[in-house]
């Protein structure tokens, strides 16, 4: 399992939602709270669509059932997880968005 730190935001703007950790194991992403009232949980093989902001971290992904999801990992400014760690979810997420062949627009 890996883990990192991320916010889960609730529009394309990455102002506003609330901070937590982010796990991966196998294909789920879970985002959770440090006081676990709150968590996000994504599973990247109902993704349909995918695009990801390097400036800022911002992944914004639409699920098959025409549900959107925004969170914000590492990127270059104002990003959540500027460390290796954070670097190292975006390298897994894109690996198995890929896996599951969704498309990837990035920014």
């Amino acid at each position: 399992m890996h883990k990192s730190n991320a916010k889960a935001v609730p529009s394309f703007m990455v102002f506003g939602g609330w901070k937590g950790q982010l796990s991966i194991k196998g294909n789920t992403v879970t985002i959770t709270s440090p006081d676990r009232t709150k968590s996000l949980v994504i599973n990247l093989a109902e993704v349909k669509k995918a695009s990801y902001n390097s400036n800022n971290g911002l992944w914004s992904l639409k699920l098959k059932d025409g549900q959107r999801v925004r969170f914000q990992s590492a990127g270059v400014l104002l990003s959540a997880d500027r460390t290796p760690a954070g670097q190292i979810t975006n390298e897994k997420i894109q690996s198995l968005l890929s896996k599951h062949g969704v498309r990837l627009f990035g920014i």
